[in-house]
């Protein structure tokens, strides 16, 4: 069974993980132990739906003075009735009833039970492999950005609702943290203990740089734009036979990455709005009159630190006068290629020209 694409609704309605919440054994506590040390960036997910497990187990032997848990019963006991006849076994003894039990207290806000035992380093049940006193979990719950400076110097902008996993003290051959929602980092350059960020699936490890990554809990897709230096990014799929980071791909300033996480795949494109990468002094420099489209693009791409890929023997004959400024990138292109009756296309973060060349001056 592929508990990697389960929710924390599918992991509380699951016998086999509820086995291990309410009586773990050898094998189920291995078998959970493994999958968490496979693929770390689902903690956030099995923890939560353990304590949706536990917490609904308890709730059931509590009184409410509030009157909320009838109100979730009479919520799932409706439920049930609008979507199919009720089956021939006890209801609140299949896995029907903890998957709606689930969707009905998170969709209530009910869920109170795991989500204040979530934030407890005292963790009952079934000890999780990420679970210790070394790591610390920050959710950022206010409107505005929430910074986390992390022991090696690091900095970390947590957008709302973004929940971030980190050591105290980052010990080992790597800086690890673990994301869930929208964050901006800037690292603290190390080459001898790379960062890396485990994000629904996808891995993003950097040696020191700056870059965004995007990863809501139960969105379909994870990306990763950087700003500055270099940034590897590759499925977290652990092999026996092949180092993951071979089936990533490489990205730099202007570039972004967008991991389709059913699928495993990396598509790279170039952000929305390409930034410059050199200074005002620069800047100055990069004034032409009359100059060819080689000496024109080769600034762009110095600018921008992008590729742009043209037939120079077609366009040999063809003159810019121009200048590289504060202007949006594609606003340029759009200029450029109306001066020459040309086109672009973005392919593989690359700008591709197409041009049928300009007549030979006379």
């Amino acid at each position: 069974m592929n508990y990697y694409q389960f929710s924390t609704e599918d992991l509380a309605a699951d016998d086999y993980f509820k086995e291990w919440v309410s009586s773990p054994g050898p094998e189920t506590e291995a078998f959970w132990t493994a999958f968490l040390r496979d693929y770390p960036e689902r903690y956030y997910q099995v923890e939560e739906a353990r304590q949706l497990v536990t917490g609904l187990r308890e709730i059931q032997h509590q009184p409410d003075p509030t009157g909320q848990v009838d109100a979730i019963w009479n919520r799932i006991e409706h439920t049930l009735d609008e979507n199919r006849p009720l089956p021939v076994s006890p209801w609140w003894t299949g896995s029907r009833f903890w998957k709606v039990a689930a969707a009905v207290l998170l969709t209530l806000g009910v869920g109170w039970w795991g989500r204040q035992q979530l934030t407890k380093t005292d963790l009952t049940g079934p000890e999780l492999s990420l679970a210790n006193s070394e790591w610390i979990e920050t959710l950022n719950e206010a409107s505005q950005i929430l910074r986390v400076q992390l022991a090696d110097g690091s900095q970390v902008e947590l957008q709302k609702g973004g929940r971030l996993r980190y050591r105290k003290e980052m010990a080992g051959t790597q800086r690890e943290v673990y994301l869930t929602g929208e964050a901006f980092f800037d690292v603290k350059k190390n080459p001898k203990k790379p960062f890396v960020v485990y994000a629904n699936g996808l891995v993003t490890k950097v040696l020191g740089t700056s870059f965004r990554i995007k990863a809501p809990a139960n969105a379909p897709t994870v990306t990763v734009d950087v700003k500055t230096g270099r940034v590897s990014v590759y499925p977290n799929q652990p092999s026996r036979i092949l180092d993951p980071e071979s089936k990533g791909i490489v990205l730099t300033p202007n570039q972004k990455v967008v991991f389709q996480r059913d699928a495993a795949t990396l598509d790279k494109v170039l952000v929305e709005r390409p930034s410059l990468l050199i200074s005002k002094k620069e800047m100055q420099r990069f004034v032409f009159e009359d100059a060819s489209v080689d000496r024109v693009f080769t600034a762009i791409e110095k600018a921008y630190g992008i590729d742009i890929i043209f037939d120079e023997e077609v366009m040999q004959y063809c003159t810019l006068t121009m200048s590289i400024d504060n202007e949006d990138l594609f606003q340029k292109l759009d200029v450029i290629c109306k001066v020459l009756d040309a086109r672009y296309k973005l392919i593989d973060a690359q700008i591709v020209i197409y041009s049928k060349g300009c007549p030979k001056p006379i």
